[in-house]
């Protein structure tokens, strides 16, 4: 650790040395672009070591560049300015002067321009505004493309891989991800090649595929530990040890976890020292080592406290209430609970609170405190009923959302229908000027034009009238259309309304039978048999699989028989989700359908296209919609 503060110390000393060299080659440069480049690197060379100079500085040198009209430095002055406020977070200067350096970037710079659109991205990714990144990390491609250095490019391919990633598009993540990957290889970017198949590991990660997500990170560590980047490191030792951990393989993870856990001291970074002891805290609870989980479980709360995370707060002292709780520790565990209750609300948690009240609920049980039990179990049952009706207004939302899109689509039609009909009655008019000037330039042969004229008026009138018709037909069918989409609609939202009732209805008999069996202590194994009857049937009453295929096969008649007949190993499950697809139901809908998280429906439609026997780079969705 001396070492490292030493070198630390000289490294600062050094940078400090350089900016007041810097500083004092400023009082002799001449007032031109030479003096705006140099006060451009005194902000530069100021981020990390006094950032409050950069502020000093680089508003000079946009001053400077504005008086001298030189653009250039312009586009510089305010990119350093905005990367400045980048890094104190200021994220809304840091878009101000972002923005302003790409307006001034000329069309013919492209590279400039691909880097100042690649910022944007970067920026907008920063605030979790996806289609914003997005779409400026598509243009920064645009520009790069016209670059005979390709590496820009695969940078640009490499962030929208991310950004796939972190939407959940895990096939267009990929399809990125290894345009990225052979440019920087072939340009023997290491750093850059470690960035892709890091990416590329953690993507098979989260797609469960953790033979390919261990080949790729540790391919990636490999790199990374010949460039000697501690943070790239220690980032690659933790992404490998949660990869053997999801996989059970605990001690290997506990390996890299220790691992990581000396990079993280050594770079005294609390957040990532408090995770890292929570998620050994995680295994020993799972290996039954109770004082070794509590130790660690106990580091993880005080550096989460220490940063004020009240969120991670709670859920360690959840933990720790669970730990004890199994050991038969009942009050300890009620003081856990207890606390991490505090912490959830302080964070704001629905979540943890309801996880907290569950654990109480419980353990006042156990303490035979029937009455703090039961006002536990109530708040916890508030919750749950909180967060299924915040699910299902989002899903009423998302509906809405989509009616009015499909409305807004129709009367843009409509204005470009009529915008056609004046540029025909343009047309028609300009035809019938030319012809006037014929007439009255041929007056010879004035008879024989009218005769035309008349025979050409009589065609297009019936050719008008065909066309009305035609028009009338569509207009009639169109009407038809909307009335049906607007039924389905609101069966829709009906079968949502129903599901809620239903739900509701489920609560309150739960609720009921607690109020009829309070109390009474020779009716408490009658009252478990009859809320897990309850719950049974709660759980399952929209699980009927004849029923839902019986439904859908009135709607798309031979869907299921074509499928069988082509793809016979198909299981159940496999038609269910077949179906959802072709419902054209999003992952987050077919998760709260089938009581299960939206990772899982992702992996179920991966492993199905495998079923399917479809390429990485086929469509299910326009697969099935052609069945």
């Amino acid at each position: 650790m001396k070492k490292i503060t030493l070198l630390f110390l000289l490294f600062a000393q050094f940078s400090f040395s350089q900016i007041d060299s810097l500083i004092t080659q400023l009082q002799t440069v001449p007032k031109d672009s030479t003096k705006v480049k140099l006060l451009n690197e005194i902000g530069r060379k100021s981020f990390n070591v006094d950032i409050k100079q950069a502020f000093t500085y680089l508003p000079k040198a946009i001053e400077l560049s504005k008086e001298l009209n030189y653009t250039n430095g312009l586009i510089d002055s305010y990119k350093n300015l905005g990367t400045a406020y980048f890094y104190l977070r200021k994220y809304d200067s840091t878009k101000v002067y972002w923005r302003k350096s790409l307006e001034s970037v000329p069309e013919t710079n492209f590279k400039k321009k691909g880097d100042a659109y690649n910022n944007m991205g970067v920026l907008y990714q920063r605030l979790s505004k996806v289609d914003s990144s997005l779409s400026n990390y598509k243009a920064s491609v645009t520009y790069r493309l016209k670059l005979e250095d390709s590496s820009y490019v695969a940078r640009s391919y490499n962030n929208i891989g991310a950004l796939y990633r972190q939407k959940g598009n895990y096939e267009e993540a990929l399809q990125y991800y290894f345009k990225a990957l052979p440019i920087y290889k072939a340009y023997k970017l290491k750093k850059e090649t470690s960035d892709a198949l890091n990416g590329i590991g953690l993507l098979y990660k989260d797609l469960e595929d953790y033979d390919d997500a261990i080949l790729y990170l540790t391919e990636a560590y490999e790199i990374r530990q010949t460039i000697q980047n501690p943070r790239l490191i220690a980032s690659s030792i933790n992404n490998l040890a949660t990869v053997y951990y999801e996989t059970d393989k605990l001690d290997k993870a506990r390996t890299y976890y220790k691992k990581y856990l000396d990079f993280a001291e050594k770079m005294n970074d609390k957040r990532a020292l408090a995770g890292v002891y929570s998620n050994l805290g995680n295994m020993s609870m799972q290996e039954e080592k109770v004082a070794e989980a509590i130790d660690y479980y106990t580091n993880a709360n005080k550096l989460f406290k220490s940063i004020g995370d009240t969120e991670n707060v709670a859920l360690t002292f959840i933990n720790l209430g669970t730990l004890v709780y199994n050991q038969g520790n009942y009050a300890e565990a009620h003081d856990y609970y207890k606390e991490g209750l505090e912490n959830a609300e302080k964070s704001g948690s629905l979540s943890y609170q309801k996880d907290a009240y569950l654990g109480l609920s419980d353990t006042h049980h156990q303490l035979n405190n029937y009455d703090a039990a039961y006002e536990s179990f109530q708040k916890y049952r508030q919750l749950q009923e909180t967060l299924f009706k915040k699910d299902l207004s989002e899903k009423v939302a998302f509906y809405q959302e989509q009616y009015e899109a499909e409305k807004k689509a129709k009367e843009i039609q409509i204005l470009k229908t009529e915008t056609i009909k004046k540029d025909k009655d343009i047309a028609l008019s300009k035809s019938y000027r030319n012809w006037s000037i014929v007439f009255s330039v041929l007056l010879i042969i004035m008879l024989v034009l009218v005769y035309n004229r008349y025979k050409i008026k009589q065609k297009s009138f019936q050719l008008k009238e065909t066309l009305l018709t035609k028009e009338k037909i569509a207009s009639e069918l169109q009407t038809k259309l909307q009335k049906k989409e607007l039924e389905l609609k609101a069966v829709e939202l009906s079968s949502l309304t129903m599901k809620s009732l239903q739900k509701n209805k489920l609560l309150e008999e739960l609720n009921n039978k607690i109020t009829e069996h309070k109390g009474n202590e020779t009716s408490k194994a009658i009252l478990i048999k009859e809320l897990n009857d309850i719950v049974k049937q709660g759980l399952n009453f929209d699980d009927n699989w004849e029923t839902f295929q019986k439904h859908f096969t009135n709607v798309h008649p031979n869907f299921f028989k074509k499928l069988n007949a082509t793809y016979p190993n198909l299981t159940n499950n496999d038609l269910k989700a077949c179906a959802y697809i072709r419902m054209n139901l999003s992952t987050k809908e077919v998760a709260t359908l089938t009581n299960v998280t939206p990772k899982s429906v992702k992996m179920t439609r991966y492993r199905l296209k495998k079923k399917l026997h479809l390429s990485a780079e086929d469509d299910l969705k326009n697969f099935l919609f052609e069945i």
